[in-house]
């Protein structure tokens, strides 16, 4: 429940600003939300000093139980509200609201609720991030919510923080902030290993991607989703369960794909 909860939570806003439209397809899902970061999508980069608008858009499951099977069957979703937006710079931890670089959360609800930062459950609905940045930075997002489940007649609130999605503004006039970055994965280090191995990557923009290792029959031995930044980054890998031999890995985004050869010594 707490990663699709947070996500929904990034809707409120008491800002003023233009209301964006809630006509996202979502096909057959019973809920969902775009950007994901869980499929590599992130918003749009911002640019210092420059107008800035992205829009997200979700669909409120109606039963907790579709998203945490720990809860009741019989759980319905009663509304989600937010309570709070912080972006931690990630190079120097400074912890700002969005307001104070300049930008605000303008919730759409469908003036469903007189609180325009509700959302109730099995409706979709979108919001906008916009304004004008004036602080430059990496950033994380760090979204607070209040969930309101029923459960056997009586209302439970849950607070869930969420802090899946990054948030860049770039400097046009900084020659870092102009560098193209390619997407690219060196030889695992070291190679040959026993247990412990990493390898470095770059990633053109801040992305989640697959992270797979698989024999040489190509059945996948490990695979996990990480969620990368813009720039180099590094993946530490642990090799202790799998056998000695020769493998494949790899990285996928929505960029392209990069295999290579790793070697597990005992």
């Amino acid at each position: 429940m707490k990663k699709l909860l947070l996500s929904f939570a990034l809707m409120a806003s008491l800002a003023a600003g233009a209301q964006c439209v809630a006509d996202y397809d979502f096909g057959d899902a019973p809920f969902g939300v775009s950007p994901d970061p869980i499929l590599g999508e992130s918003f749009d980069q911002a640019a210092l000093n420059e107008a800035y608008s992205d829009v997200i858009h979700i669909k409120v499951p109606t039963s907790a139980a579709d998203i945490d099977p720990t809860f009741p069957a019989a759980a319905p979703i009663d509304s989600i509200t937010l309570v709070g937006v912080n972006l931690v710079d990630l190079n120097n931890a400074n912890t700002y609201t969005v307001q104070e670089i300049g930008l605000n959360i303008v919730c759409n609800n469908n003036d469903d609720s007189v609180d325009p930062c509700t959302f109730y459950g099995g409706t979709q609905y979108c919001a906008s991030l916009e304004g004008t940045p004036t602080v430059v930075g990496e950033f994380q997002l760090i979204i607070d919510v209040i969930g309101y489940t029923t459960i056997f007649g009586i209302v439970v609130p849950q607070e869930v923080s969420f802090d899946q999605y990054n948030f860049s503004v770039l400097d046009p006039n900084s020659v870092e902030d102009q560098i193209v970055f390619a997407l690219g994965m060196e030889q695992n280090s070291p190679n040959p290993f026993s247990k412990n191995t990493s390898i470095a990557y770059t990633l053109p923009t801040n992305e989640s991607f697959a992270f797979k290792v698989t024999n040489l029959l190509g059945e996948v031995v490990f695979n996990e989703t990480v969620v990368g930044q813009r720039g180099a980054g590094v993946i530490n890998f642990n090799g202790s369960n799998l056998q000695a031999g020769i493998y494949l890995y790899s990285i996928e985004t929505a960029n392209g794909m990069i295999t290579k050869r790793l070697i597990i010594n005992r």
